[in-house]
């Protein structure tokens, strides 16, 4: 907690201690600083941090079909748009609209997540077009896409932590919709694998895992209906009991789904492709650097009043990182011109990110 302001601002609650409306923006947007940063991280670290040479098979990329060209240039013209949301972002947290600096950040975390899911495909169609290289082959499972869902399920069930007075039917209906579309994607996915699946125990297991969670989900959504109609602290709380055995089991499937012999065989390339494909990442990894930190920035900033004595270095570290994303930006653009590592390279100003 920052010093000098650990207490509530006048600006922060109306008459009769009602929370004002800029302390329930300041809240949302620290929660939604907590799943941004989460997201992200979680992408970068299956993605880039991984290092494996395999292609990303999301629907948005399928458009890109073999060709790096078109990858690159959409990575390029999305860092373009991520630096204008940086901005943004700044400009409306001086103005104190800090609603509209949530809907800018959600929108600045999808680009990001977006961003690194081209850039390690890019990274891949440049590590497979050199010399001697074999491209990857598929598994009966996609462990990027699996584990997506289980962190959906894992994070997206936001009713564990919402009060019941802010349970409205309107975010009851979009939290089921978004399990129920995550858990359909994972039970298809281990149909198939079973179905694929020339393992005895595997066709039997990947069944069993999906009759599990879709017990447990049943039970949870039965809960969901019964604090929407009578909604109470008993309730609720049915519903943060049966989250449980939910996300356990979902953890459990995608923990067997994952296991190496279902994931397929990544790419096989000589060391001129490794070093093309960790420039890539490395310039993607710097963008997603600089836009935690400074999501982190911008949680500080919501958490605290504006009397903290630390503010003014709160909002230097917002300045500072915002800067460090447009560089960031810049490396990832230029080792994909290059295909090779700026940072061997003269820095282009003192600003670049270490």
């Amino acid at each position: 907690m920052a010093s000098g302001g650990s207490g509530k601002s006048s600006s922060e609650v109306s008459g009769g201690g009602i929370p004002s409306s800029s302390s329930l923006q300041r809240k949302k947007l620290i929660s939604i600083c907590d799943h941004c940063k989460i997201k992200m991280q979680l992408v970068a670290d299956l993605l880039l941090l991984s290092s494996e040479t395999r292609p990303v098979n999301t629907e948005s990329l399928s458009v890109f079909g073999e060709s790096f060209e078109k990858c690159r240039d959409t990575i390029i013209a999305r860092t373009k748009g991520l630096s204008i949301l940086t901005h943004d972002v700044q400009s409306q947290l001086n103005m104190g609209r800090f609603g509209e600096v949530g809907e800018s950040l959600m929108e600045m975390g999808e680009l990001v997540v977006s961003l690194t899911e081209c850039s390690a495909h890019a990274a891949y169609l440049a590590a497979v077009e050199t010399p001697g290289a074999q491209p990857a082959m598929p598994g009966l499972v996609d462990r990027y896409k699996v584990t997506r869902c289980r962190h959906e399920v894992e994070h997206g069930w936001v009713l564990k932590t919402t009060p019941l007075a802010d349970m409205s039917p309107q975010l009851l209906l979009e939290v089921s919709q978004n399990m129920s579309k995550n858990l359909k994607f994972l039970t298809d996915a281990c149909v198939l694998a079973s179905e694929k699946s020339k393992d005895k125990f595997a066709k039997e297991q990947f069944k069993l895992s999906v009759k599990c969670m879709s017990t447990s989900a049943s039970a949870l959504l039965a809960c969901v209906k019964e604090v929407k109609t009578s909604p109470s602290e008993l309730t609720r709380n049915r519903c943060v009991l049966f989250s449980g055995p939910l996300v356990q089991s979902v953890y459990a499937l995608v923990g067997f789904a994952t296991e190496p012999q279902f994931l397929g065989k990544a790419a096989t390339i000589n060391p001129e492709g490794k070093a093309v494909q960790t420039a890539i990442l490395g310039g993607a990894m710097s963008v997603v650097s600089a836009c935690v930190l400074l999501t982190q920035c911008l949680r500080d900033i919501a958490q605290h009043p504006e009397s903290s004595t630390k503010m003014s270095d709160y909002r230097e570290r917002l300045r500072n990182s915002a800067c460090a994303v447009s560089d960031g930006c810049n490396l990832l653009s230029q080792a994909l011109r290059e295909r090779s590592s700026p940072r061997t390279l003269p820095p282009v100003n003192s600003n670049s990110v270490n």
